[in-house]
């Protein structure tokens, strides 16, 4: 949720439909509408509404020239019918005036609003004003284009470059940054029923709402609700937020008032509406040739700007969309979806794509990850997952090749467009098909674990409790306490996450060792299970011997499997421990490769999981990513002497007579790399595959939809730089007089953000007791800042199972730092005094 007028919770009554009118005023309990009426199936053609339009003011123009709705005028509609005719009978007609001015209106309005001179803008209107005398009769259905008949998308091109001005950043914002909706109708205070508790005596306020803002119950005794009686109702400080952030857009937007503001919000979102509209429903060729004009030909600034264009308003729209029971019904919504689809699949054209000038491919124009709609961590999971669940294999079709667009059920499903979902909505779905299993076997009983702190102690206590327990066992949420500490709760258990994974990782291997200890080994000695502390039990040999479990990167900072290691049952805790932090909703260092995730998605299954090439063996060793670079780039004909057999094992992959030659030199570099991703650390992945899969396999969401980019995020979080400010912004204060907030404050956040990037993460351990970054950024952790008495000497503390800073106030700025700097430096341990 945010702390904006956006419309997040849900009510009392369970999840919000469609409800009946309320009246004449045309509203519904439940949201508010803010969809139109729906597109009709045959759209008036673009290039039909310029004529006679040149005196109107832009906006107008471009309602005009967009309008759908059976508004158009009769110039506008002799000109549709006889392109209508023109359709039928397949052959060309002479254009008509309107179409024949079309261009230069697209040009006039560029120059109208300005934007003529972007490099861009002035190039696609010198072309297109030289076209002009030859335009064309508008598009001919699908399968009839030659490269002529798509020349209109030239023109769509220069429209888009048009509305730019007025859609980019015209949406208020949340304090995370994501576009909002405001709900549109003023609240109006009441107040709630007032009662007293019997047992302590004290005045209680009962609303029987939940906040559609914060999620919460409202306890308050006055809250906010919907004067035109929709179903919607703010706490106190969460109507007081979103006031105070809708007063500060409409005084940067420059509207002379509110209703002015919703006009202007409404239209922006109409129009992007139609335009996806129009796109989606022209022919594949000019679709390929609208995708390849913004792609190879508009400068990269500009082309964000429309992708961010798009991306704000299906934020601003997901969260109502959501809320209604059918979710299909907005179908104007879902041809925005498609529209930021189509600017996906046109971002992707250039990762195909290789220039005479070029090495190799050129990446997207624009990072994959700018498309993320962050709006949809507003809406409400498991109803999202369960609606997925009743097309699990929906595919968002290709919108460039697609023959005809149409929206389908498959389609108006936000998790069908798993390019587009946060990984932070994903990994809470996850939980919900996780928690599911779980539940289904009746009463929940945690798996309690008491560990010790000394690193052998504790992987043998982890190890001995893993290693009998059935996956439904195993799949139970973990209850952890350290040896000797009175502390329990989320704190604690990022912590022991911690502190576990890094035993597992500086310990070397003693399966064998706490087999015999727990009585199931055989009759050896003490000395000699401590003498062949690496090999299991029967696993033929000592090799293992003595050696860790992993192997570090020091390059990297990254681990991988030892692959002279035996060690089954310390590999499988492992596994279970990367599955049970999803499960305790804890997010892990980022230790491991992500080709590691890759193997686990390829052992599941799953239709995500990619062919590993040589950047993934880059991951684990460079030396041997380049050593098979050089024979993939020899080009003479002893290419066998010269690097022989390259000395491994040919387990199935290729036959042990088979030379290397230049005609099978990429077949041969391929089974390398599945035999050094496969049967080289076998005996390592598969126990630790095993262990995953045990907590996370039953996941019907993992199988399906989640790559290992995405898998990797599940399980460790982002890896972005600690933002003091972004924490700010999502952070509250406790304890502290409007003087000190005013004063005071203002210091201590100052003192955080000149801390070095090291001492940022220790400062984020001590709050939370772990580094990672929340899955929706540095606003997303939550922090407390609490008051904690006076006195220089005094140190910080903190509740890390709230996200808690305990705060002294001190004297002066430099004893603050001080004193902050001494307290997270010594912060591991839950030892209560």
């Amino acid at each position: 949720s945010d702390s904006s007028g956006a419309c997040v919770g849900a009510s009392d009554e369970g999840p919000v439909g469609v409800a009946p009118s309320d009246g004449e005023s045309g509203t519904t309990r439940g949201r508010a509408s803010i969809a139109a009426a729906p597109f009709p199936d045959e759209p008036t053609p673009l290039s039909s509404g310029m004529g006679g339009m040149m005196d109107a003011s832009p906006h107008e123009l471009v309602d005009d020239w967009l309008l759908l709705d059976g508004s158009t005028s009769s110039t506008h509609a002799a000109s549709t019918s006889s392109t209508h005719a023109a359709r039928r009978r397949r052959t060309p007609s002479p254009p008509p005036p309107a179409a024949r001015r079309t261009t230069l209106g697209a040009m006039q309005l560029s120059e109208d609003i300005g934007v003529v001179n972007n490099a861009h803008a002035a190039s696609a209107y010198n072309a297109a004003r030289a076209n002009t005398a030859n335009a064309v009769s508008p598009p001919q259905d699908s399968g009839s284009m030659d490269d002529d008949t798509a020349e209109p998308c030239v023109w769509i091109a220069v429209l888009l470059a048009a509305l730019l001005p007025m859609l980019t950043d015209a949406l208020p914002r949340d304090h995370g940054g994501v576009c909002i909706m405001p709900h549109p109708h003023d609240m109006v205070k009441q107040e709630a029923t007032v009662f007293v508790d019997t047992g302590t005596g004290r005045t209680l306020f009962r609303t029987n709402k939940l906040c559609d803002n914060c999620g919460l119950r409202i306890h308050d005794r006055f809250f906010f609700h919907c004067s035109k009686n929709c179903d919607i109702d703010f706490c106190q400080e969460c109507h007081r937020k979103s006031q105070e952030l809708l007063n500060t857009f409409l005084e940067r937007a420059g509207d002379e008032d509110r209703d002015a503001m919703y006009n202007r919000l409404f239209w922006v979102i109409d129009v992007t509406e139609r335009v996806g509209f129009h796109v989606l429903r022209r022919s594949v060729a000019e679709r390929a040739r609208l995708a390849n004009e913004l792609a190879f030909e508009w400068p990269t600034p500009l082309f964000e700007r429309l992708i961010q264009a798009a991306i704000d308003v299906v934020n601003a729209k997901v969260v109502h969309v959501q809320d209604v029971k059918d979710i299909t019904s907005d179908s104007r919504f879902w041809y925005a979806m498609g529209w930021l689809q189509f600017l996906y699949s046109a971002n992707s054209l250039p990762c195909s794509t290789r220039r005479l000038d070029e090495q190799g491919t050129r990446g997207p124009k624009v990072e994959y990850e700018r498309f993320i709609l962050e709006g949809i961590n507003k809406c409400e999971p498991s109803s999202e997952f369960n609606r997925w669940r009743e097309h699990p294999r929906a595919k968002v079709p290709d919108v460039l090749a697609v023959e005809n667009f149409g929206l389908s059920d498959d389609f108006c499903s936000f998790l069908t467009h798993s390019n587009l979902v946060p990984v932070s909505f994903r990994r809470v779905c996850l939980l919900c098909d996780v928690w599911e299993q779980i539940q289904s076997t009746g009463r929940i009983h945690p798996l309690e674990l008491k560990v010790p702190r000394e690193p052998l102690a504790l992987v043998e206590r982890v190890v001995l409790t893993f290693q009998d327990l059935s996956d439904a066992q195993l799949r139970r949420p973990l209850r952890v306490t350290f040896e000797g500490e009175d502390a329990i709760g989320p704190g604690v258990m990022r912590e022991f996450f911690q502190v576990a994974l890094r035993s597992f990782l500086d310990g070397s291997a003693c399966a064998s060792r706490i087999r015999d200890t727990a009585g199931a080994g055989d009759d050896a000695g003490a000395g000699e299970a401590d003498d062949a502390s690496g090999a299991s039990a029967g696993a033929g040999g000592r090799e293992g011997a003595g050696a860790k479990l992993f192997r570090c990167n020091g390059q990297r900072r990254t681990y991988w499997f030892d692959e002279t290691a035996e060690n089954p049952d310390a590999y499988k805790a492992i596994g279970v421990l990367l599955g049970q932090a999803v499960v305790n909703n804890v997010l892990v260092p980022s230790i491991f490769p992500r080709v590691l995730y890759e193997r686990l998605l390829q052992d599941l299954e799953s239709p995500c999981a990619r062919q590993m090439g040589i950047q993934e063996v880059a991951m684990v060793s460079e030396e041997v990513a380049q050593s098979l670079r050089l024979v993939l780039e020899y080009t003479c004909e002893d290419i066998g002497a010269v690097f022989g057999d390259m000395g491994w094992e040919r387990t199935g992959h290729i036959t042990e007579d088979c030379q290397l030659t230049q005609a099978n030199k990429h077949d041969f570099v391929q089974a390398y790399i599945d035999w050094f991703f496969g049967e080289r650390v076998r005996r390592q992945l598969e126990p630790l595959s095993v262990g995953f899969r045990a907590i996370l396999g039953g996941s019907s969401l993992l199988r399906s939809m989640v790559d290992s980019v995405q898998l990797e995020k599940i399980v460790c979080g982002g890896t972005i730089p600690v933002d003091a400010a972004a924490i700010q912004r999502g952070s509250s204060h406790e304890g502290w007089t409007s003087e000190e907030q005013s004063d005071y404050l203002p210091i201590f956040w100052e003192v955080l953000s000149d801390f070095t990037e090291a001492q940022k993460v220790q400062f984020v351990v001590f709050v939370t007791a772990s580094d990672r970054v929340p899955l929706r950024g540095w606003q997303d952790l939550g922090l407390i800042v609490q008051k904690n008495g006076v006195g220089d000497e005094r140190l910080p503390t903190a509740y890390t199972c709230f996200s808690q800073l305990l705060l002294p106030r001190y004297t002066c700025r430099e004893r603050l730092r001080s004193n902050l700097l001494s307290a997270i430096a010594n912060s591991e341990g839950f030892g209560l005094r």
